[in-house]
């Protein structure tokens, strides 16, 4: 967490949890939101003499799914493009949705497109909402995916991660 990799996946997973960490330093204690915390490439919210001590993560209620999908060479490798997906569902559709993207930007992203489309709808509108995964991110070209190919996997992820989320 406190590398603040935009290819690690716990990031991501913590963006979509909403979840905290404790940090500890000289001038004492304070607590930052996982969205604030992660502030560009490899930057975090840490400050010189800093550590972080905890890391807080809400309980999910009796009725939130949740999902992590990443595509990788191998399973140890950073993720060419992850997916955490964390959905409440009400009365047999989706009640709100929380999606965060690993790799597609110099933070963790929020795919806020997608989670106010799924937001309110019903479980036949996940392809549909999908495919606005990429709205807003900034991926980067390498060795390992183009831009555009990371684009499509976010999308294609993002489906297979909100549809997981709804079967748990």
């Amino acid at each position: 967490m406190a590398h603040g990799d935009p290819s690690g996946d716990l990031p991501s997973v913590m963006c979509a949890l909403e979840g905290e960490m404790v940090i500890k330093g000289p001038d004492g204690e304070r607590t930052v939101k996982a969205l604030d915390f992660f502030q560009d490439y490899l930057m975090t919210a840490l400050g010189e003499q800093e550590v972080v001590t905890e890391v807080r993560v809400p309980k999910l209620g009796a009725d939130t799914g949740w999902s992590y999908k990443k595509f990788s060479r191998r399973s140890q490798d950073w993720a060419m493009v992850g997916v955490a997906a964390v959905v409440e569902k009400s009365n047999g559709g989706i009640g709100s949705a929380r999606i965060a993207l690993t790799s597609m930007g110099s933070t963790p992203i929020r795919a806020s497109a997608v989670e106010q489309a799924l937001s309110g709808g019903s479980p036949d509108t996940v392809a549909e909402a999908s495919q606005s995964a990429d709205e807003g991110t900034s991926p980067s070209s390498d060795d390992a995916a183009s831009a555009e190919f990371r684009r499509h996997l976010a999308r294609v992820w993002t489906r297979r991660a909100v549809e997981e989320a709804l079967s748990r």
